[in-house]
């Protein structure tokens, strides 16, 4: 540990469930909302923050799964949500009950309990960092400080921002100037 970056632990950040179903539906061939659906807060009888019909996004998916079964993500989680909200705390029946009656909603086709095929709840804890103002600053002010111990550096989503592709790239650029300080000590 670095004493000098115990002030800037990130704080705790709320977890995410994601709900999958695979449902036999021929009525989703259509796709009625294309590959998926953010979710505002607030929205009238819908708990979710995102549904993404996978198998309308990903042909290879589609191939798969055959004609008229549909597989569907649904994302409970967000900053601020309290106990009421259906999220990570919640348990796997009540999840799966809500997931379905968010996914008919969201997708305008009625979607039951008989037609579901399989489905599964993956939680994620700490899965929702977030930027407040004066993160670049404390973000250039870690990685010096990572930096001027030689042979260390950081990254993470709490540094990168989140998503796959944030993480990834600066992963890769961190390992790059890693190298290149090693390469230099040697």
């Amino acid at each position: 540990m670095l004493p000098e970056l115990a002030a800037d632990r990130p704080a705790p950040v709320p977890g995410v469930a994601l709900v999958t179903l695979v449902v036999e539906v021929p009525g989703l061939d259509a796709h009625p909302r294309g590959t998926g659906v953010l979710v505002a807060r607030g929205v009238d009888g819908v708990s979710a923050k995102a549904l993404t019909h996978a198998t309308a996004k990903w042909k290879w998916l589609r191939d798969q799964a055959g004609p008229g079964v549909h597989v569907l993500r649904l994302s409970y989680g967000r900053v601020g949500d309290t106990a009421r909200e259906p999220g990570p705390s919640t348990g796997d029946d009540t999840l799966f009950a809500v997931a379905l009656a968010d996914a008919s909603a969201l997708l305008g086709v009625h979607i039951d309990a008989g037609a579901v095929r399989s489905w599964d709840v993956v939680r994620w804890a700490g899965a929702l960092p977030h930027a407040a103002v004066g993160h670049r600053d404390r973000v250039a002010r870690i990685r010096a400080v990572a930096s001027a111990a030689g042979t260390l550096d950081i990254t993470g989503a709490w540094l990168a921002g989140t998503g796959l592709v944030a993480v990834i790239d600066d992963a890769r650029v961190r390992a790059t100037a890693l190298a290149d300080r090693l390469d230099a000590v040697r």
